[in-house]
């Protein structure tokens, strides 16, 4: 009789066991969710494109396999950052490449700008995080010896830096090659602002920390930077 009423027992225990588990592993809370793939990494840089373009739009980032369809008349022009290649585009449909565009139905006109490709390349990938910060380690001084001055982080080839920021806010930009001079600001209303149309450029050859809250880079302008405007690429800082 009681071996009886234990496998009556025991019976509907492990229906019910087994009927949890099986509901259990059909939840999608049970399951591991898989995580989410990663963004692709940025290329191009959209330096200028034609009104009514669909999502696409000056100093936007593309990643390879991006496709653009342009209409008759429309142009689209890229800057790559590893490449340094400078393409404008018209009309027919443009694929993002790795470091050059492919283009169907159009034609483009593609040539090699001076730019810092690799560092470029990095610093556009930490665009756009939130809170990350950057930090800079200061060059050792032994003993009764000048510091030696800090390694740039990026070169521009023109001497009038085009500043991206996330918000509106002060560039604080700081000469550290030549002592004595002052530190500028400069207010930036929006998020990009183009210094070859406010001002004085910086000094071909010098170094300088420019600085937008948290995040600072130190810039080296090459030797031979000439002034104006022009393609962002080679003189783009984007914090």
């Amino acid at each position: 009789m009681s071996v009886a009423m234990s496998v009556a027992f025991q019976m509907p225990v492990r229906s019910a066991v087994t009927g949890i588990l099986l509901l259990l592993a059909a939840s999608p809370l049970a399951l591991a969710a898989d995580p989410p793939p990663a963004p692709a990494a940025p290329t191009a840089l959209v330096e200028d494109v034609s009104d009514g373009v669909d999502g696409v739009q000056p100093m936007d980032y593309l990643a390879a396999g991006r496709t653009v369809t342009l209409k008759t008349g429309q142009t689209l022009t890229l800057s790559y950052l590893e490449s340094c290649v400078n393409e404008t585009i018209t009309g027919g449909s443009v694929t993002v490449g790795a470091r050059e565009s492919a283009v169907q139905g159009g034609s483009i006109d593609r040539h090699t700008l001076p730019c810092d490709g690799g560092k470029l390349l990095l610093a556009s990938n930490e665009a756009g995080k939130a809170g990350v910060t950057v930090f800079r380690s200061a060059p050792i001084a032994l003993p009764g010896m000048k510091a030696p001055l800090p390694k740039p982080d990026l070169t521009l080839f023109k001497t009038h830096p085009v500043l991206i920021l996330s918000a509106p806010g002060p560039v604080t930009i700081d000469r550290l090659d030549v002592q004595g001079i002052a530190l500028s600001t400069v207010n930036v209303p929006g998020t990009t602002l183009d210094t070859a149309k406010s001002g004085a450029g910086l000094e071909p050859g010098g170094l300088y920390k420019i600085a937008a809250g948290q995040k600072s880079f130190v810039v080296k302008i090459d030797e031979k930077a000439a002034a104006g405007g022009g393609p962002a690429l080679g003189r783009l800082i984007r914090f």
